[in-house]
């Protein structure tokens, strides 16, 4: 496993102050660079974070520009992939939480909808077989007084439509 370190180690190595490594890591936190994060929330600094913040004091001495050119100066001059494989672990690890959550969300939103939907479809086929029910009744009725007209009809000769 690899070596940590508090704050006050790191800055007393680097000899800075406390406030200086705050506002050098928060820095570098806005430009997308990730610290892991104790239990209380504070960060821990690996040797690769020391080395950056290293590179960071470096290049503002030497080169007399901005911490935040430093800062992107000193990412940039890291192999993209130890940053990158940094942040995206964390982002990956945070952005899946999210998705993953979303997407739950999501999914339970279309499992009510869908219920709603088969409830309605279920409704309205009860309707509408209620609805046949209710014309096939119909139907055998009038076909059943139909057939009785027609039935007393044949016993009445022809003579006996008009009394």
């Amino acid at each position: 496993m690899e070596q940590t370190y508090f704050g006050s180690e790191v800055a007393s190595t680097l000899k800075i102050g406390s406030s200086t490594l705050r506002k050098y890591s928060l820095a570098l936190e806005e430009q997308g660079y990730i610290f892991d994060r104790g239990m209380n929330n504070s960060r821990i600094f690996y040797q690769k974070d020391v080395a950056m913040i290293q590179r960071i004091m470096n290049a503002m001495n030497k080169k007399n520009i901005t911490l935040e050119q430093a800062i992107k100066l000193a990412i940039s001059s890291v192999p993209e992939d130890i940053v990158a494989t940094a942040v995206m672990d964390k982002q990956t690890e945070s952005s899946i939480d999210v998705a993953m959550l979303e997407r739950l969300e999501r999914l339970e939103k279309i499992n009510l909808e869908l219920v709603k939907r088969l409830e309605e479809q279920q409704r309205m086929l009860q309707e509408r077989d209620t609805k046949r029910d209710e014309q096939l009744i119909t139907v055998l009725r009038e076909v059943q007084e139909s057939k009785q007209l027609i039935a007393a009809t044949k016993d009445k000769k022809w003579w006996e439509f008009w009394r």
